[in-house]
């Protein structure tokens, strides 16, 4: 995208640059855990598996049982499922790694100067999460008989 716009002399927002690398970081992530799904189960498993129980829920549950848990209601069942979703979100990858810091780029184009280093926080996290992924996939590769 942004070869074709410097070759038709087209001015470009520096946030457009920004989130098209920030979802191309993103897709590398999603490829990787869903080959290491994939050499573990059937493949559509893996599929649904990885759109249904990603961080995102897990994080939304942990925040629930949270907020019930300071509502007064501590209930050793409910602190259980509180640690239990916290430990879920913290072992599931996120897609987009540095979400938060970023939301303003997506609605407003614009990239300020200090936040060109989320950009590389986003590909140092997706390099690590694509090694271990490619590891343990080779792992589990390595110990499936094949006849």
């Amino acid at each position: 995208m942004v070869v074709t716009f410097l070759f038709w002399h087209v001015p470009i927002r520096a946030g457009l640059v920004f989130i098209s690398a920030v979802t191309f970081i993103a897709s590398i992530g999603v490829i990787a855990y869903l080959t290491l799904l994939a050499s573990i189960m059937h493949r559509a498993i893996a599929v649904t598996f990885a759109l249904i129980f990603n961080a995102a829920m897990f994080y939304n549950f942990q925040f629930w049982t949270q907020s019930a848990i300071r509502s007064g209601n501590s209930r050793l069942g409910l602190r259980v499922l509180e640690k239990t979703f916290h430990c879920l979100y913290m072992l599931l990858p996120m897609m987009h790694a540095c979400g938060k810091k970023t939301e303003g780029i997506y609605s407003s184009l614009r990239v300020l100067h200090g936040e060109w280093k989320f950009l590389l926080y986003a590909f140092g996290y997706v390099l690590a999460l694509s090694t271990f992924c490619y590891l343990e996939a080779l792992s589990a590769l390595q110990r499936e008989r094949y006849i």
